[in-house]
């Protein structure tokens, strides 16, 4: 009988061992360094943005990541960051698939680059690690909105007209806005795009279709917002204005009340960051182009990155490339002759984690390794 009971015990105890979370709160992201200019300082700003943009307090305290430059190794340690409990979930799972990849295993480590592109670039991690409402009508129960909305007719953005509402901004420094996109002339919803105030001062974005489901980017047919990070690139860190005079429509704020309503939610925005944010990285706003640069130089690298990522001489790498064209990224240009990633990925040395075809637009493939 001693002896049955020991055996079920060792196989319930086995049983949930094997359905136990798999998750992992550590890891170690290697450096690679990409361009003439790029140096390990920088990426590691840029990887404090990306952090700060899923919701991360490492604003707060510039101690909060450990890095050993002498190595290119950054010990990444999620609990301390100052996520909320379930983002440190999400992201622990995330982290414990990309240990489990053949890259990580051969350099204990994981790209920096491709660790950014499936966390904030990835639409379906990024919403998972913000909490963004799965759909509009859980995110527009989640708050009571102003009866004051402005018209936007000509929009810089937008290529139809669209409506926007707010929220007056709670005790707890939370606010939301919504613009929805709707045919000029039938007025029919076309689409919703969400941004939020997060507790450590960023703002997070979200984007559904007419009814409601929560999706990766905006339909190119009804907007240029493109993909969450790309609406992060253009707000950066601040509540937009209006960069054009819109026409005035009946029920709604008139053009300069509009203006000056965004314009104070903005200043109060800031306010919020400044008296919060210490770490010179973020607080000097500039630095988000830090972010930018990470993830480009990743998504489109230099034979020169792709020989320190894959560990192969310079020459070997240019031959194997050798069928390959270059191009220019026109807004960074000095990033030099550069490939497309999905194209390194197929001659990589080893099988590698898929990621998004674009960060910014929408892509064919944003892959979700949280089912």
């Amino acid at each position: 009988m001693k002896s049955f009971l020991s055996a079920l015990c060792f196989i319930l105890f086995v049983i949930s061992l094997s359905c136990s979370p798999k998750e992992d709160y550590e890891i170690k992201l290697k450096w690679n360094k990409a361009y003439p200019e790029d140096t390990f300082e920088r990426s590691v700003t840029g990887l404090k943005w990306a952090l700060s943009y899923l919701g991360s307090t490492i604003a707060n305290d510039s101690t909060l990541i450990k890095f050993n430059p002498q190595d290119s190794i950054i010990n990444l340690d999620i609990k301390v960051l100052g996520f909320s409990d379930d983002a440190s979930k999400t992201l622990a799972k995330l982290q414990y698939t990309f240990k489990e990849t053949e890259y990580y295993k051969e350099n204990n480590s994981y790209d920096l680059g491709r660790y950014v592109a499936l966390t904030f670039g990835n639409p379906n991690h990024y919403y998972a690690i913000t909490d963004i409402s799965e759909t509009f009508k859980k995110f527009h129960q989640n708050y009571t909105f102003s009866s004051a909305k402005g018209y936007i007719n000509n929009s810089s953005v937008s290529k139809v007209h669209r409506i926007l509402s707010f929220t007056n901004i709670s005790e707890d420094n939370s606010q939301a806005f919504l613009s929805v996109e709707i045919d000029s002339i039938t007025k029919d919803t076309l689409e919703y795009e969400t941004t939020e105030r997060m507790p450590n001062g960023q703002l997070k974005f979200g984007i559904y279709d007419k009814d409601g489901k929560l999706k990766s980017a905006a339909s190119s047919i009804v907007t240029k917002a493109g993909a969450p990070a790309k609406c992060i690139w253009c707000h950066e860190v601040v509540v937009q204005p209006l960069f054009r005079t819109q026409q005035n429509y009946k029920g709604y704020l008139d053009y300069f009340k509009l203006d000056d309503t965004l314009t104070y939610f903005n200043r109060k925005l800031q306010k919020y960051q400044d008296s919060i944010w210490i770490d010179k990285s973020l607080s000097n706003k500039k630095l988000h182009t830090e972010l930018e640069l990470l993830y480009i130089s990743f998504m489109e690298p230099s034979a020169e990155r792709i020989s320190r990522e894959w560990n192969m001489p310079l020459k070997d790498v240019k031959q194997k490339l050798s069928g390959l064209e270059t191009h220019i990224y026109e807004e960074f240009p000095f990033l030099g002759n550069l490939y497309h990633r999905q194209d390194i990925d197929a001659l990589a040395p080893y099988t590698v984690l898929e990621v998004s075809e674009s960060i910014r637009e929408k892509s064919n493939n944003d892959v979700n390794l949280l089912k």
